[in-house]
């Protein structure tokens, strides 16, 4: 059996903090002509500047009403609170280059803190910065903690779920009950407990569970779906399109999600968003999109455009010929011509409320081969986007390298401690135990060429065990992150700002990236035998409008790389805030990140949690130094092999 050794390390060598391995190429290591950044530099000069906020609600929708925005800088006497007008946004003058605090207040609202950096192009800047109603639970103000699961509660959901997929609600619903004692705080839990429920037709307890799991998680993808189609089906049209579109605005959609979007919608009368959505479920469902084509054509029959419905059917029983859905639409397809003639003339179309709700399979009854085990890859999954808010990926690049770059270079070292959990996952999506262990290291930030930097680590765990959980282990999987952010690969990549999408209830850019078919050198390598393996890579980064910091990075595999038979590679990792105490400093690092890896048909899942950052001053024991030659940093690496200890 293949092994795999793929060393994570959190703050491994050129790895801890993703959001600052954008520094470790300077343009002048390379031979290529002044950055973009530095022409900012060099054309702001002691001119000054103008600061445009945007202050828009959760789904990026200007704000009703005046907000109160204070600005204050952070180095000098710059206070001034301005009235948002036009569009929701205040306007500030005479603004020199540097870092500011802002705050915006609404009535009903909770206060939106954020700092800006600016370091414009031109002399206006616009940011954005969101709102988030009072009655929502604060959910950006904190790293993610991983549930705890003991080799009991793990036993009692594995007995859930296997009586679940033999359709014994009953047996399911006493286990899930047993799960729920132990860990009464695990959304999870409640949300399994919910679907047996539903399986019994007890519809009003599934109800109690899958709001007992938002309590906990208001943003628990899985229960909001199954909490909007038990409301569709029971004929609550209002409060399913609320509870879709909050499962829309907190996780992104798939194709299930825009399916059922799309049903409530056409259900209430709102067609034009019917419409929008039920062709989104039919792009991002692929081969999975009959139904959705079903649906568009009756909707688009219900809004009188008539032709379009006769292409979406006829392309329907082309594409699923032997799909249920591709029957009846060649039955509506025979009897079109006669509803075309007896047509009324234009009038508004009227609600599709007798629609059927769309049989969505529960996840947990899939067969095993179709049950999914890892999120979806990047391009089967979007994220609702602000209107009018405009973005430029090479802009926004520079100014994200400029603010690390002024993070990162009055630091020498820190420490952290990392949590590991391993699962190995069987051909039925079925996880298997958690191996964890905890590592402790200290990073040394090293110059590299003449204005970047590396991290260099020391690491270890405690007790007289320095290895990880299993043979599989994961290493520089932060660096892949964002080297596919530093200029000296910028050429190897194709870039797009997609718009404006929300994190954690942050306004952020979010762009896509995917590596080049010609590209000369990969940012993620797998080594076996000696030998080294290009992994090509596209994934989103989400950078935030106010300060460009990073708060999340997402990739995976731009196509399986068929000699190593590596089929999925799918990594996120948050950012987030992180305080040093002893300087009175704030720097952006990673939160945790999440792996999802099949290989050779074994899958695997890891998770990566960072904490108790510690700062330390210079000493003379390490110095930073000029750096000794100006070579490219290391790529990522990973490395199958039967040897654990090998590299």
């Amino acid at each position: 059996m293949l092994r795999v050794r793929a060393r994570v390390f959190t703050s491994a060598k050129f790895s801890i903090a993703l959001a600052w391995i954008v520094l470790l190429c300077g343009t002048s290591a390379f031979g290529q002509k002044p950055s973009l950044g530095d022409q900012i530099q060099q054309g702001l000069g002691t001119a000054t500047l103008s600061l445009s906020i945007s202050v828009r609600d959760a789904g990026g929708v200007p704000m009703d009403g005046a907000c109160v925005v204070t600005l204050i800088a952070r180095a000098g006497s710059y206070n001034q609170t301005a009235t948002t007008r036009d569009a929701s946004t205040a306007e500030f003058n005479g603004l020199t280059p540097g870092d500011y605090e802002a705050s915006a207040t609404y009535p009903g609202y909770q206060t939106a803190r954020e700092s800006i950096s600016m370091n414009a192009f031109g002399s206006n800047m616009r940011v954005y910065i969101y709102m988030i109603p009072e009655a929502d639970k604060k959910s950006q103000g904190s790293p993610p903690k991983g549930l705890a699961v003991s080799p009991k509660l793990q036993a009692e959901i594995e007995k859930g779920l296997e009586a679940m997929r033999k359709r014994h609600f009953d047996v399911a619903r006493a286990h899930f009950t047993k799960g729920l004692s132990l860990a009464p705080g695990n959304p999870d839990l409640s949300y399994l407990l919910g679907t047996a429920e539903m399986g019994l037709n007890h519809n009003d307890i599934a109800t109690q569970n899958f709001e007992r799991a938002l309590a906990i998680d208001p943003t628990h993808e899985r229960t909001l779906l199954a909490l909007g189609e038990m409301q569709l089906r029971n004929g609550e049209t209002s409060a399913a399109i609320g509870t879709l579109e909050k499962a829309f605005l907190k996780n992104g959609a798939g194709w299930r999600t825009h399916l059922l979007l799309a049903t409530a919608y056409a259900k209430a009368g709102r067609m034009a968003d019917a419409e929008t959505h039920a062709w989104r479920a039919t792009e991002l469902a692929r081969e999975k999109g009959a139904a959705a084509r079903l649906l568009l054509g009756e909707i688009q029959e219900a809004e009188g455009k008539l032709p379009a419905a006769q292409a979406t059917w006829q392309d329907l029983a082309s594409k699923f010929p032997d799909d249920p859905s591709a029957a009846e639409a060649r039955k509506r397809l025979v009897t079109l011509p006669a509803r075309q003639t007896a047509a009324s003339v234009s009038s508004a179309p009227a609600p599709l409320a007798d629609l059927p709700v769309p049989a969505i399979s529960n996840l947990e009854l899939l067969p095993g081969k179709q049950r999914p085990w890892a999120p979806p890859d990047i391009d089967s999954r979007e994220y609702p986007l602000a209107q009018n808010a405009s973005c430029s990926a090479e802009e926004i690049l520079v100014r994200a390298e400029h603010r690390l770059k002024s993070q990162m270079q009055n630091f020498e070292k820190f420490t952290a401690t990392e949590h590991i959990e391993h699962q190995e996952i069987d051909r039925f999506g079925r996880p298997g135990p958690v191996k964890s262990r905890d590592f402790s290291y200290i990073v040394f930030v090293d110059r590299y060429a003449e204005d970047s930097f590396f991290l260099n680590e020391d690491r270890y765990a405690g007790g007289s065990d320095f290895s990880f959980p299993t043979s599989l282990a994961t290493e520089g999987l932060n660096n892949l992150g964002v080297a596919v952010l530093q200029p000296a690969t910028r050429k190897d990549f194709n870039y797009q700002c997609e718009g404006l999408a929300s994190i954690r209830g942050k306004a952020a850019w979010q762009i896509r990236f995917e590596e080049k078919k010609d590209a000369a050198r990969g940012v993620r390598n797998w080594r076996r035998d000696g030998k080294l393996y290009q992994i090509p890579v596209k994934g989103r980064a989400w950078l935030a409008s106010t300060s460009f910091d990073v708060l999340r990075i997402e990739t995976d595999l731009r196509e399986p790389v068929e000699i190593l038979a590596l089929t999925r590679d799918h990594l996120l990792v948050d950012y987030g805030p992180v305080e040093f105490a002893s300087s009175n400093a704030t720097l952006w690092l990673p939160w945790s990140a999440e792996m999802h890896m099949e290989l050779h048909g074994h899958r695997y899942h890891h998770k990566h949690y960072l904490t108790d950052y510690m700062l330390f001053g210079v000493d003379t024991k390490h110095k930073i130094g000029k750096p000794k030659e100006a070579s490219p940093p290391p790529t990522t690496e990973a490395t199958p092999s039967g040897n654990p200890n090998s590299l």
